[in-house]
């Protein structure tokens, strides 16, 4: 989920940047607390949970790819 939410808000971004950030408010505020910031959340989030999820699958492939001990 966390990739196709990323993507989504690439395209959101980008559709808006292209279009001359014509439907956010000018005003400094506004643009960089409400637009920037807030919607910035729905990057961060995935962002994050991606990073998590990568340094887990390390760590399982770690435990995985060590030699195991037969018992004799």
């Amino acid at each position: 989920v966390s990739p196709g939410q990323l993507y989504g808000d690439i395209l959101y971004f980008a559709t808006e940047a292209r279009a001359g950030w014509a439907h956010s408010d000018p005003h400094p505020f506004y643009f960089w607390g409400y637009f920037v910031g807030l919607n910035g959340l729905w990057v961060l989030v995935p962002v994050l949970l991606l990073l998590d999820a990568g340094r887990e699958l390390a760590r399982a492939q770690r435990g995985h790819d060590r030699p195991r001990h037969k018992a004799h």
